[in-house]
C-alpha cells in the first residue's frame, strides 16, 4: 500500500483582535488571530482589525472550511501529490485547528500529515488530533516563534493540544494552559490520551506558563520522545494541586535529551511511570534561579521522579538543587512500588550540584534497587544514595 503525503502550512497570524459571533458566513473571521473568509467547524468566530486580501485558489485544492451551521467538513486536497494546501492570509485555512480538523476528516489510515506554521501568536487555538500527523514551523522559519496561547481556560479541560493518535510537534510553543482547580488544576501545553500503539515526539519545543507541560495517560504501547526542548516556570502554585513540567504515565518508554527544565512550581520536573525511562544531556534546575536562562527558583520537590521504578538511565545531566526546592532528594526511584517486571538503574556521568545548604541526597531509592554508578561529580550533596547500601560504584 503506498503512503501519501499531505502538506499543509499555515500563514502567518494578525495581531490579536476582540472576537465577536459572526452576523453572516461569509465575513472575515480571526481565531487564534488569523485572518480568513470562513470558519473551522466548532469553532466560534470574531472580527480581525485588518482583513486579508482575497487570492484566487488553484483549482486542484480543496475549497476553504464550512461556515458556521453548514454541514460540510474542510477536505484535504483533492489528490495525492498535488502539492501545499495554504493556510492562513489568502490560504485554506486560517487556524491550526482547522488544518488539524481537515487531516482528521480523512479515515484512510495509509495517509501521512504534516501541517506546517508560520510564525506568529495563535491565541486560544485548540486543536484535537484523531489521527497520526506532524504539526511544525514552516522550513525556513525554524527558530522564530510560533506560539499557541490560551488566554482562557482550556475548553476541552485537557491540554491546548489534545491527541488520541500520535503525534509530532517541532518548534512550538505553548503558554497559558489552566483549568479550573475543581477540574484538577492540571490544563497542561500537550494531553497525550493514547490507549493503542502510538507515538508522542517533542522536539525544539518550549512550555512555558502552564499548569502542566505535558500530561499522559497510560499507555504501555506507546513511546514518548522529547529532545532539545524547553520546560520553564510551569505549575500550579496551590500547593494542593501537585503539577509537574512533564508527567508520564505507565509508557512503553519515555526518552528526553537535551532539553532544559527549570522554574517548575511544587511538582516534579520529570516524572515518568514508564516501563523505561532514559533522561540524557539535560539540565535541571530544581528550586534554583538561573536568571540567565529566564528561569525562575521555583519550588519543585524531585528534580527526577520514577516512582514505579522500571529500566531507568540517567547519564549525562546537569542537576542543581537549590533552596527553593521542597525536597532534600534530588532524583527518587521507586518509592510508590515496583510494578514492572524489569527493574534497574543506570546513574553516569551526572553533575549533581546543591546549594541549598542542608543534608542532600542525589539518589532516594525506598525499595533499594541496585544503583550502578559511574563517573558522576556531586557538590554540595551529603548523601549519593540513599540506602547507601544500595549503591554500586563501578
Amino acid at each position: 500500500m503506498s503512503t501519501h503525503l499531505y502538506l499543509f502550512s499555515i500563514g502567518l497570524a494578525c495581531g490579536i483582535g476582540a472576537t465577536s459571533a459572526l452576523a453572516a458566513p461569509s465575513v472575515t473571521f480571526s481565531r487564534g488571530g488569523h485572518f480568513g473568509t470562513a470558519s473551522p467547524p466548532g469553532f466560534p468566530c470574531g472580527t480581525c482589525a485588518t482583513p486579508a486580501p482575497a487570492t484566487t485558489q488553484p483549482s486542484n485544492q480543496s475549497q476553504p472550511a464550512s461556515s458556521p451551521g453548514s454541514s460540510s467538513t474542510p477536505a484535504p486536497a483533492s489528490a495525492p501529490g498535488d502539492g501545499v494546501i495554504t493556510v492562513g492570509p489568502g490560504g485554506q485555512y486560517q487556524s491550526i485547528s482547522a488544518a488539524v480538523a481537515a487531516a482528521d476528516a480523512d479515515t484512510d489510515p495509509s495517509h501521512s500529515y504534516v501541517i506546517e506554521v508560520m510564525p506568529g501568536t495563535y491565541t486560544n487555538d485548540f486543536p484535537t488530533v484523531t489521527r497520526p500527523m506532524t504539526i511544525k514551523v514552516s522550513p525556513g522559519q525554524e527558530g522564530q516563534p510560533v506560539v499557541l496561547q490560551a488566554t482562557e481556560n482550556l475548553p476541552n479541560e485537557k491540554g491546548i493540544i489534545l491527541t488520541f493518535a500520535s503525534l509530532t510537534v517541532n518548534g512550538l510553543t505553548f503558554t497559558g494552559a489552566q483549568i479550573d482547580n475543581s477540574l484538577g488544576g492540571n490544563g497542561a501545553g500537550i494531553r497525550d490520551e493514547n490507549t493503542g500503539t502510538a507515538s508522542l515526539i517533542v522536539q525544539n519545543s518550549t512550555f512555558t506558563g502552564n499548569q502542566e507541560g505535558i500530561l499522559s495517560d497510560g499507555d504501555l504501547n506507546e513511546t514518548i520522545t522529547i529532545v532539545n526542548s524547553t520546560f520553564k516556570n510551569n505549575g500550579n502554585p496551590d500547593p494542593d494541586y501537585f503539577q509537574h513540567g512533564i508527567y508520564i504515565g505507565r509508557a512503553g518508554s519515555l526518552n528526553v535529551s537535551n532539553s532544559l527544565f527549570c522554574g517548575q512550581l511544587i511538582g516534579h520536573d520529570i516524572k515518568s511511570r514508564a516501563a523505561v525511562t532514559t533522561v540524557a544531556n539535560n539540565s535541571i534546575y530544581h528550586g534554583q534561579e538561573e536568571s540567565t536562562l529566564g528561569c525562575n527558583a521555583g519550588s519543585s520537590s524531585f528534580a527526577i521522579d520514577l516512582p514505579n521504578g522500571g529500566v531507568a538511565t540517567i547519564s549525562g545531566n546537569q542537576i542543581v538543587q537549590g533552596a527553593a526546592a521542597q525536597n532534600h532528594n534530588m532524583v527518587a526511584y521507586g518509592e510508590e512500588g515496583l510494578p514492572y517486571g524489569n527493574n534497574s538503574a543506570l546513574v553516569s556521568s551526572n553533575t549533581f550540584t546543591s546549594t541549598a545548604g542542608w543534608n542532600a541526597t542525589a539518589i532516594l531509592d525506598p525499595p533499594c534497587v541496585t544503583i550502578e554508578l559511574s563517573g558522576n561529580t556531586f557538590q554540595g550533596v551529603t548523601t549519593v544514595v540513599n540506602p547507601p547500601t544500595c549503591a554500586a560504584y563501578q
